[in-house]
């Protein structure tokens, strides 16, 4: 059975902190690979400016194209509907029944996962993998994980990460100021993004 992990997220854009979150997952849990799966409606972004599908789709393929065992997945893209976390694992158990499916999230999500749509059902189809960064203690996401496995029923590990102190919000708010974010970016992301003009602090998201 192959063990395959999902990286969702709005890869807005994608950054250095993710690839390293895949890594340090695939590598701890011995993952066959990583699909890297942008979301198209996320539920808690509903109201907020997204970049296009198109330019989030291209940013991440530029960004695990040279990364042994991650793959770029439309899957969720290919959707009409709001995108819920469980409706996109039990479509994809429907269709994938010889794989294992682990769900890499970050603490901040961890720590939210009550407040997520049918937490019960991501559990029953994924075990979650808990990434610690920014500072989080070690203990408390331990802690949490264990209540949230006895809660729903599933499985939550907690996965170590080196402190990244990355998030796509800040780097569009440095591109929009015109500030240099060659470090957060990986190099096809970083030339793209430049080459293109995208998050222009003119609003042009969608180069």
């Amino acid at each position: 059975m192959s063990r395959v992990g999902i990286m969702g997220g709005t890869f807005d854009p994608v950054h250095l902190a993710h690839l390293v979150m895949a890594r340090c997952a695939r590598e701890q849990m011995m993952l066959n690979k990583v699909l890297f799966m942008p979301s198209k409606i996320p539920p808690h972004k509903r109201n907020q400016k997204i970049s296009s599908e198109e330019l989030r789709a291209k940013l991440v393929q530029l960004a695990v194209e040279e990364e042994p065992g991650f793959y770029y997945s439309d899957f969720e893209l290919n959707r009409k509907e709001v995108t819920y976390t469980a409706r996109t694992l039990e479509l994809l158990r429907k269709q994938y029944h010889e794989e294992e499916f682990f769900f890499i999230m970050g603490a901040d999500s961890l720590y939210q996962f009550e407040n997520w749509y049918l937490p019960e059902k991501i559990m029953q189809y994924a075990v979650i993998l808990a990434v610690s960064r920014n500072g989080v203690l070690q203990q408390d996401m331990l802690d949490k994980a264990a209540m949230l496995s006895e809660k729903f029923h599933g499985e939550v590990r907690v996965i170590q990460m080196p402190e990244m102190n990355i998030s796509s919000s800040m780097i569009r708010e440095k591109l929009a100021g015109g500030e240099s974010v060659e470090q957060y970016l990986p190099p096809k992301v970083y030339e793209y993004i430049m080459g293109n003009h995208c998050y222009a602090a003119d609003g042009s998201l969608d180069k």
